[in-house]
């Protein structure tokens, strides 16, 4: 969990889950879409952000409102760029063009040329 930088033990009911994006300026995300619903998934409880971790986007959770964290960086061990998300559970959303930019510009930041 702290290479990850999230800790979650469940999800909510699959829904459309409106991503707020939270930092805009981030590398890792600058210039994605800030008005994107997804396909029907999962939204993961985050229970920790670990410290070196940074939400870049939020989702607000139908059944308890609160936010939760649903895309990030971490550091681990000061060097490693991990980028992590808890999308992706449906083959809607992997066909998703704006769930493939939201990757495509984690692996990006992750690999250090973003």
């Amino acid at each position: 969990r702290e290479f990850l930088g999230v800790s979650s033990r469940r999800h909510t009911a699959a829904h459309n889950i409106s991503v707020k994006v939270t930092a805009p300026e981030d590398p890792a995300i600058r210039g994605f879409r800030t008005d994107w619903v997804t396909p029907v998934d999962e939204l993961y409880v985050i229970d920790r952000l670990w410290p070196n971790a940074k939400a870049l986007a939020t989702a607000v959770s139908p059944e308890d409102r609160k936010e939760y964290p649903l895309v990030w960086t971490n550091q681990y061990n000061g060097t490693t760029r991990v980028f992590g998300t808890t999308l992706g559970h449906g083959e809607a959303t992997w066909n998703d063009p704006v769930f493939q930019d939201l990757l495509t510009r984690g692996f990006k930041w992750a690999l250090k040329r973003d």
